[in-house]
């Protein structure tokens, strides 16, 4: 038998559920920490059904609990002491985490735009006069801001993240295979609203966007 590792949690949460075996979940805690766990016979295989099980066994845990960290999918452990260890050693960052994701479910919006035109940068002795010169370290700090807005830039969405900015909590993109992928963090009663609002937007925008969710905040699981 192996433990299987649903989520996170908070230590005094409790649930009432089964997993993707029929397994019946309880709370692993340590400390503050809860981890939400299963027992089955081996690690389970990464086919589709397991996977729409541990999706719809997370939908349930995220309906019934007010934070919640989704664990990897085959996050298993050989005995509870592991765990328990795992957790220990984690302990601040996962705090923090569950913290963050308190109340908040996950909006994805899927969409096909333009790619933006490729920055250039200015030759040697052609500084832009408003970048004046300056150290290694203020030049790397610079280049690491323009890579983090490079990589949040979607061409033609700032319209819509201005009306939904107010619903917003934190923000990942994605671009795959030419398909841009944003993820919204969102209070969980604002979703409805939020999904209204963008839909709205986007039409006044001109662009496409699917828009999926409420949904677990698997995106917003860095730290398991």
């Amino acid at each position: 038998m192996t433990l299987c590792v649903y989520a996170l949690t908070r230590g005094t949460s409790r649930v009432s559920a089964t997993g993707i075996g029929g397994d019946r979940l309880r709370i692993v805690r340590e400390g503050p920490l809860g981890a939400v766990v299963g027992q089955l016979p081996r690690v389970p295989r990464g086919s589709l059904e397991n996977l729409r099980r541990y999706d719809r066994t997370l939908g349930v845990l995220a309906s019934a609990l007010p934070a919640l960290l989704p664990a990897r999918f085959g996050t298993c452990f050989d005995d509870i002491d592991e765990l328990r260890f795992v957790l220990r050693s984690r302990r601040p960052a996962l705090q923090r985490a569950l913290q963050h994701v308190r109340g908040r479910a996950q909006m994805t919006l899927r969409m096909v735009v333009a790619p933006a035109p490729a920055a250039v940068e200015p030759g040697e002795g052609h500084r832009p006069r408003s970048q004046p010169a300056s150290g290694p370290g203020t030049a790397f700090l610079r280049s690491r801001a323009d890579a983090a807005a490079r990589a949040r830039h979607v061409e033609g969405f700032d319209p819509v993240r201005a009306a939904v900015r107010r619903w917003v909590r934190d923000e990942r993109v994605e671009v795959r295979a030419g398909v841009t992928t944003v993820y919204h963090l969102v209070p969980r009663g604002s979703a409805t609203t939020y999904h209204r609002a963008l839909e709205r937007s986007a039409a006044r925008a001109g662009l496409r966007v699917r828009v999926s969710g409420p949904w677990p905040p698997y995106a917003f699981t860095e730290v398991w």
